[in-house]
Parts: C-alpha cells; sequence; structure tokens
C-alpha cells in the first residue's frame, strides 16, 4: 500500500540557476540516486535518464508500497486486521461488534410523570408565523410534531449547536472498538452509520413497496435517495420512513396473529408505550432513532417553509410527500392529512399563476414539467383523493389547482409510479363523488351536480381488461412484466363464490391487473351508492352480490404477486358491506396476511376499524358513514 510516512513528507527545494535557458534541481532526481550514478540535475527531467534510456522518476520524493499501514514505527508491518485484533483485546472481550441498539445515548429521555412530548426551542413548530401556510402551520404546530412522538418520551430543551453536538454523540460509535473505514457511497457520504442502515432498508425494501411495479432504474422513490445530501429535511425524512418500517418488521414479526383480546383496541400511543418497553433493545433504539429523525425532518421542513428561495422547490414538496408516507406507514390517521394539505398549498404556489406582487419569484412559478415533478404532483393529488373517502364529512378541502384535477393525464401518468393500483379513470370518478359528499358541509368545496344514475353509467363505462393491457404494454418496454396470479384460497370459499366469478374473456389480459382493476370498480360502485343515496338494508338487496364479487376478484390476487400491497381500499369498501360471518372471517385474514406482508400500521387500523363497524352494526343497525362522520378521524387505508 502507499505509505506518506516517508523521512520528509516536505518535498525537496529546487533552485534554478542560470546557464542560458536551463534550469537545475538543488537534488539529483531518484531515478539516479538508485542507480548510484551522479545526476545532471536538468529540469524539467534528467538528461542522463533519457540517454540511459531510463525512466525519469522526478526529483519529488515518490510514492512507496509497503507491506502495512506504515513504513516505520510501532505500525511497520501490520495490517488493518491486526490493529484492530489489537485494540479488541485493549478494551475487552464482546465489544468488537457494533449493534443497533448501542447507538442511543441522550437524545431522548423517559419522564415518568408526563405523557406527552415537550420540545425546546429546535422542536416548538410554530408554522402558523411561516408566510403562506395559514392553518396547516396552526394544524402542525399542535397535531403533527407533538403527535408523531408518543408513549412518555420527552425531548431534551437545548440549544441549536448543543443539539447537533448530542445527535452527533446518539450515532457516533465511539465508545467501541476501532474498526477500519470502508468504501462508502458517494450518496451517503457525510453521513453517519445509523443513517446509512435505515437508508439502506428504504432502498432494499420500501421502494419497491411504493409502486405498483418494480420497474428496473425506472423506480421515483430511489430518485429521492440522490437527494439526500441536497436538503437535510429530506434525508431525515427519508431515514425517518426507514426506520419506521424497520421498527414494525423489527417488534411484530415475532407476534402472533393481532386480533386478540390484549391488541384488538391498542392505541397508537399505547403501540409506543409497547416500543419504548420492549426487551429487544433493537426495538427501543430503533424507536427512538424513528422520533429523533422524525422530530429533525419538521424542524428543517419548517425552515425551508420559511425560506421565500426553498419554500417552492420540488424538495420541499418530496420531504412532504414521505411524511405522508411515513404517517401512513405508522399510524394512517391524522397527520397525514395535515401535510396533504400543506402540499396542496405549496402545489398552488408552484404550479399556479405568478402573482403581481411575487414577481421576484416567477422564475419558480412555472418550473420544468418533467417527470419528476408530475409524479410529485400527481402522487399528493392521489393520497388527496383517497384520503377524502374515508375523511369526515366537511373536513375536505377543495382540490389541487382546478388546471391539475381536470389534466387528463396527470394521474394516468402517476398511476403506474403508485402503489395505489387504482386505474385514473376511476380516480376521477372518486373525485367527483367526494366532491359531492363534502359540498353539502364545506362552502370552500366545489359542488358538482349529477344524479346517481349518471356516475353509475361512467363506473360501468369502464372495462378493466383494456386497462390491464395497457399496464402490460407500458412496462414491457423495461424488460418487466406484470404478475399472473392463479386462482388463490378458492377451496376456502362458498360454492356461491366459486359460481359468482367473474373472469376476463379475453385470456390475453394479465390475470392480476384485471382482478385488481375489477374489484375497484365494483368497491366504487359500492361507495358511491352508499354515499350518495344512504340506502337502508332493506334498500340494497344488490350489496351482498357486489361484496361477493369483490371479494372473489381479490381472491385471484396471490399474497406473492406484486399486486397484493393494492387491495386494502376494495376490500376495506367490500367489508363495511359485508352481512355474512364467513366473509368478515375471510377478510380478517386476508389483512393479516396483508400487514405481515407489508406492515403498514393503516393495514391493521383498518382491520381494527372493520371491527368497530361489523360490532355496531350488529348491535344497532346503522350506516357505516355515520360511523366515519362521528370518528372525527382521518383514515387513509391504501
Amino acid at each position: 500500500m502507499p505509505s506518506s510516512h516517508t523521512r520528509s513528507t516536505a518535498s525537496t527545494p529546487q533552485t534554478q540557476h542560470s546557464a542560458g535557458v536551463k534550469s537545475f534541481s538543488s537534488t539529483p532526481c531518484y531515478t539516479c540516486r538508485r542507480r548510484r550514478v551522479t545526476c545532471d540535475r536538468l529540469l524539467p527531467s534528467c538528461q542522463k535518464c533519457r540517454a540511459a534510456q531510463r525512466t525519469c522518476l522526478g526529483y519529488k520524493k515518490p510514492i512507496t508500497w509497503v507491506r502495512g499501514v506504515a513504513s516505520r514505527g510501532k505500525m511497520m508491518g501490520l495490517t488493518f486486521d491486526d490493529v484492530t485484533a489489537r485494540n479488541s483485546q485493549a478494551l475487552g472481550s464482546g465489544r468488537g461488534d457494533i449493534e443497533l441498539g448501542k447507538y442511543q445515548r441522550t437524545e431522548v429521555r423517559h419522564d415518568g410523570e408526563s405523557d406527552s412530548i415537550q420540545e425546546g426551542p429546535q422542536g416548538s413548530m410554530d408554522w402558523s408565523q411561516v408566510p403562506g401556510l395559514g392553518d396547516w402551520g396552526q394544524a402542525n404546530t399542535s397535531d403533527s410534531v407533538t403527535g408523531c412522538q408518543r408513549g412518555d418520551i420527552m425531548l431534551l430543551d437545548r440549544s441549536s449547536e448543543e443539539q447537533t453536538r448530542n445527535d452527533e454523540d446518539i450515532l457516533s460509535p465511539e465508545s467501541h472498538s476501532y474498526t477500519p473505514s470502508i468504501l462508502v457511497d458517494p450518496l451517503y457520504q457525510g453521513l453517519d452509520k445509523v443513517s446509512r442502515y435505515y437508508l439502506a432498508h428504504y432502498d432494499r425494501v420500501l421502494c419497491r413497496l411504493m409502486v405498483l411495479i418494480e420497474v428496473p432504474n425506472n423506480n421515483p422513490y430511489r430518485r429521492l435517495l440522490q437527494m439526500v445530501n441536497a436538503s437535510p429535511a429530506l434525508c431525515a425524512a427519508t431515514v425517518a420512513v426507514g426506520a419506521c418500517h424497520n421498527l414494525h418488521a423489527l417488534h411484530y414479526s415475532g407476534q402472533s396473529s393481532f386480533y386478540n383480546a390484549t391488541s384488538k383496541h391498542r392505541t397508537s400511543s399505547e403501540d409506543g408505550e409497547e416500543f419504548r418497553r420492549s426487551p429487544n433493545p433493537n426495538v427501543r433504539s430503533t424507536y427512538q432513532h424513528m422520533l429523533m429523525f422524525k422530530h429533525r425532518a419538521l424542524h428543517h421542513l419548517k425552515r425551508s417553509l420559511s425560506d421565500p428561495k426553498t419554500r417552492r422547490d420540488e424538495v420541499t414538496i418530496a420531504t412532504v410527500l414521505l411524511l405522508i408516507i411515513l404517517d401512513m406507514v405508522e399510524s394512517g390517521r391524522g397527520a397525514w392529512k395535515l401535510h396533504v394539505e400543506g402540499a396542496k398549498k405549496l402545489l398552488e404556489t408552484r404550479l399556479g399563476s405568478p402573482s403581481e406582487d411575487t414577481t421576484e419569484l416567477s422564475a419558480l412559478t412555472y418550473p420544468a414539467c418533467d417527470s419528476f415533478n408530475i409524479f410529485l404532483a400527481g402522487t399528493c393529488m392521489t393520497f388527496d383523493i383517497m384520503g377524502s373517502t374515508l375523511s369526515p364529512s366537511g373536513t375536505w378541502t377543495e382540490p389541487i389547482l382546478s388546471q391539475l384535477t381536470e389534466s387528463p393525464n396527470l394521474l394516468s401518468d402517476t398511476e403506474k409510479n403508485m402503489f395505489l393500483g387504482c386505474p385514473a379513470y376511476l380516480l376521477r370518478i372518486i373525485l367527483f363523488i367526494s366532491s359531492l359528499r363534502h359540498a353539502d358541509s364545506s362552502p370552500r368545496t366545489l359542488s358538482p351536480k349529477a344524479d346517481i344514475a349518471t356516475i353509475l353509467s361512467h363506473i360501468n363505462a369502464f372495462e378493466p381488461g383494456p386497462w390491464a393491457q395497457k399496464m402490460q404494454q407500458s412496462v414491457s418496454t423495461n424488460s418487466a412484466e406484470l404478475p399472473i396470479s392463479e386462482p388463490y384460497l378458492l377451496s376456502r370459499l362458498s360454492p356461491a363464490w366459486n359460481s359468482s366469478l367473474d373472469s376476463p374473456k379475453d385470456t390475453a389480459f394479465p390475470d392480476a391487473p384485471y382482478h385488481l382493476a375489477s374489484a375497484y370498480k365494483i368497491a366504487i360502485t359500492l361507495y358511491a351508492t352508499r354515499i350518495l343515496l344512504h340506502p337502508s338494508p332493506e334498500e340494497s338487496p344488490s350489496f351482498a352480490e357486489q361484496v361477493t364479487s369483490v371479494l372473489t376478484h381479490i381472491s385471484h390476487i396471490s399474497p406473492t404477486c406484486e399486486l397484493f400491497k393494492s387491495i386494502l381500499w376494495p376490500t376495506f369498501i367490500a367489508g363495511t358491506e359485508c352481512r355474512c360471518p364467513q366473509q368478515r372471517v375471510w377478510i380478517r385474514d386476508r389483512l393479516e396476511q396483508q400487514w405481515r406482508g407489508f406492515w403498514t400500521v393503516n393495514i391493521r387500523a383498518a382491520s381494527r376499524v372493520l371491527d368497530a363497524i361489523w360490532s355496531r352494526e350488529d348491535q344497532y343497525g346503522g350506516d357505516w358513514v355515520e360511523y366515519i362522520d362521528r370518528s372525527d378521524v382521518n383514515w387513509l387505508f391504501i
């Protein structure tokens, strides 16, 4: 290896003597030194070496390859393994392996007399003072930061400089044995080991879960990884998402079914308490890391929003998108809606018409509509549309700019980059239904006029087969094929289920996308009828047949299929209208399979909401939409 530990690290001084146009060095070249001949010291190279047809090594000391970490002294002849073994023996046995759980120190601490988060200057998220945020800032102050850090954990109150110093202490393995440096991906240069660990989890696991079909070199969520060094807020949010998902996989993978008496009605704060008191030290430290990085992401996002130069940047919108995903993975309730509303405001200022008093920011008003900006706008809009379906009436504001809502390509260009799996045509119908539902209670929401027959005719006009074929063609150019599913668990279904199977008429259609689109089509029919007509059980005899059709299509999507992650919303809608005990058990089993495959808590929350709806209907009857309205909770079940 090259060694810089030489007798003299300074270069040999060179002097120039005027001898016509010739210049000479004050020292001989190293080739002549090794040959033990007199050097003529001519610059830039020795003429004696040229005459002897030798390569002149020059007048500066060359790099020397030695066998060891040093050419002299106590380290001479030793390798990195020798040094590591020596240090390990000096520090004691059992400390050579750095465990993730040992990275914790004093970032968060337990306060036995407090059940909430107390935040210092770094954590006080008074976003109401940020220009242009309005209600979003006030809501984030009380809900987003405090609500995301539960379970008797209190952040220490300290200055910004002390915060940074303590953050470094948490993630610094200085108390462990020395390990040699290894090559680090240039994207992760400057990041600590814990951040790189969770970013690696995000890259390996979450990126493929967040898109409908994983296409090599065409995943927009991996592009976010390329931007982690451009924004501390984006970096912290990405790490927090990876930490949260890793936390659930660590904690819940060893547990039995979540349908038991002790956890059936568990809240998110009780989950936080369970994480904090877990006997597994990796679970405890991962939970603390998740809280810390989420707090850091919110803090840096506040600073980005306060700066007019970064407020409209695509990196800021991408950070908000990751916080939406984080809340979906963490709970599926509450804070995601605050971030969606904030994303809508940011997109309006970024993509909207320039105002007369913002001429200095006019260059940011019309960004290039590249694929990444379309992905950001379309994904935020998809979360907005699907979240409006299970939000209390009147709590949904009007959608993103009308020109985005009416854009024929925005949702279509996004559907293959979104794990939802709902065709763009049906998404527009859901948007229209939500506008009708929320129009009566919210003066800010547009009030479109249409009758239920017209809406149902538009739903029936959708053909799942051509859509599945189009999705097959859209990814085939990237050497990827849509998964072909096979009938799964049909043996467990009743004969009535098998007889009602609606198979594709053209066998050329890919099975799994066809059945997924068919399930969405029937589920949206159920949703539209329930939302707009509120029929009684006697007035809806066809609901049982439609529920059976949805579940039959879903049964054709195997848990090993890539599209299995997309079944949550149609399964939930079918479950709300389900009256058959056999089918309810099947729905519970299906949701548990999805939960154990993806570890996002909104899946478990959907199952528990269904249990509450079924219990209420069995005892009192009534409409499940009334239950959603009275719960005053914004659910995100996608």
